[in-house]
């Protein structure tokens, strides 16, 4: 069973190939004009079928072109729109809180002002730093990344004996 079901497709490969030789075949033997007649046949029922189409997509669209393409304005102008800068601030500590190199972080402070996110705080390691700072740079709005955060010393680390 699965012999046959992996030939399959070889198969039909196969015989779609000697259909096609033998219609080209015969094709051949045909007169220039029973060709001609046959090829253009076929290319009116294709702009038939092309014209069928066009009609059945027009009747089953949602909305017509012009309401789609003010929809789309609509859309564009909602994109350009300048975003006040606590909004991206928000946005930021969101992705920080949900991104996965930077939830488990302790989460800096954030201020944007004019596109310019400013970050202060403390993290673990440099790592940590580096990460929070490729996430917040990586959000909509941010032109630019203030990064004051801190590296903590770990435990012992700073301790002389």
């Amino acid at each position: 069973m699965v012999i046959r079901a992996v030939l399959l497709p070889v198969r039909l490969a196969v015989g779609l190939t000697r259909l096609g030789v033998r219609t080209g075949y015969a094709a051949g033997r045909l007169s220039v004009g029973t060709s001609y007649r046959v090829g253009r046949r076929v290319g009116w029922s294709r702009l038939a079928a092309l014209g069928v189409g066009v009609v059945i997509g027009l009747l089953v669209a949602p909305t017509s072109g012009a309401e789609l393409r003010e929809r789309l304005g609509r859309l564009a102008a909602e994109r350009r729109r300048p975003v006040s800068d606590d909004a991206v601030a928000e946005r930021v500590r969101y992705e920080l809180s949900h991104s996965p190199r930077t939830w488990h972080l302790p989460q800096p402070e954030v201020q944007v002002a004019a596109g310019v996110a400013v970050l202060t705080g403390t993290v673990p390691h440099e790592e940590g730093r580096t990460d929070i700072e490729r996430t917040v740079a990586a959000v909509p709005g941010v032109a630019r990344v203030d990064n004051r955060l801190v590296v903590a010393p770990r435990d012992g680390a700073g301790r002389s004996s």
